[in-house]
């Protein structure tokens, strides 16, 4: 009985701090984690500001760049083409056809060319 009086009274004297060590491990654990989240904050936070301030100094060169302009029309009549734009077409069947038939040549030669070389190879003994 005097065993375990004695072995409670131990872990008694024993538990707490180390209770308390570990609490502080975790203690310090969190505030790591939110210490590296508050940087991973603050640089996301920088980086929109580089963003925006970017974005800022690209809108104003556009504002400039028309304010100029208007400011010093051209002197010299411009040109205006003599034919309309013709709009482009895409390409018609034939020449997708075409072009799907080279691709399965080139790669059927690929094959017989990479088979050729596997052939070729000795194996050693």
């Amino acid at each position: 009985m005097t065993t375990a009086i004695g072995a409670a009274a131990a872990l008694l004297a024993v538990g707490p701090p180390a209770l308390a060590q570990v609490d502080l491990r975790v203690l310090r654990q969190q505030s790591e984690i939110r210490q590296q989240q508050e940087i991973s904050r603050q640089s996301l936070l920088a980086a929109q500001r580089e963003i925006s301030a970017a974005q800022n100094r690209y809108n104003t060169q556009l504002t400039l760049r028309a304010l100029e302009s208007a400011a010093n029309p051209p002197t010299e009549p411009t040109l205006r083409p003599a034919l309309p734009v013709v709009p482009l077409r895409g390409p018609d069947a034939a020449d997708l056809a075409a072009d799907a038939a080279r691709i399965d040549a080139l790669t059927d030669q690929r094959l017989a060319e990479s088979n050729a070389r596997l052939r070729a190879i000795t194996p050693a003994y």
